[in-house]
């Protein structure tokens, strides 16, 4: 594995490719971790390798179906690929598995914004926030929504929460 002291030295490229080789050799010698699958997925994430993303939150998904978290960041992989309806599956899946996981309503919202869907998706943004009162990020997405079905008053007043929350 990469030590800490080289990663101020090597660019964020670098590091996650250098990632995904200790990651390929933990994968070699034991096939059956899917710690090792998830990391390296994350790895690809990061990396913008949507496709290589998927193949192994899709492995991690295999050896374990109750993993939610491979399932939204899968559908985060689809999303980036422009895949709405597969990525909504995943998020979908995500929550079905832990009805309080609040990024993947936030993320489902998103994706349905992509459709253009914004009342499901200030649906999914309000869940988001009513798991996480605190979570800026589905306010603000939730604002974008409102503001585009032409509830300014509402987006004013999510926006004027992510600037309280951002302490501003």
């Amino acid at each position: 594995m990469v030590d800490d002291a080289s990663i101020g030295r090597i660019s964020d490229q670098d590091y996650y490719s250098q990632v995904v080789l200790d990651l390929t050799s933990v994968i070699h010698a034991n096939p059956e971790d899917g710690r090792a699958y998830f990391n390296r997925g994350n790895a690809y994430l990061d990396l913008g390798d949507m496709d290589r993303a998927i193949v192994d939150y899709t492995r991690t998904i295999e050896l374990d179906p109750a993993d939610s978290v491979a399932y939204n960041n899968r559908g985060v992989s689809y999303r980036r690929r422009s895949e709405a309806d597969a990525a909504i599956a995943d998020f979908t899946k995500a929550i079905e598995l832990a009805p309080g996981y609040r990024d993947a309503y936030n993320n489902r919202g998103m994706a349905r914004s992509d459709r253009r869907e914004y009342e499901a998706a200030v649906e999914d943004y309000s869940k988001a926030i009513d798991l996480d009162p605190t979570f800026w990020y589905a306010y603000n997405h939730r604002g974008l929504a409102l503001w585009t079905l032409g509830d300014r008053e509402g987006a004013v007043r999510d926006y004027d929460r992510v600037r309280e929350l951002a302490g501003r």
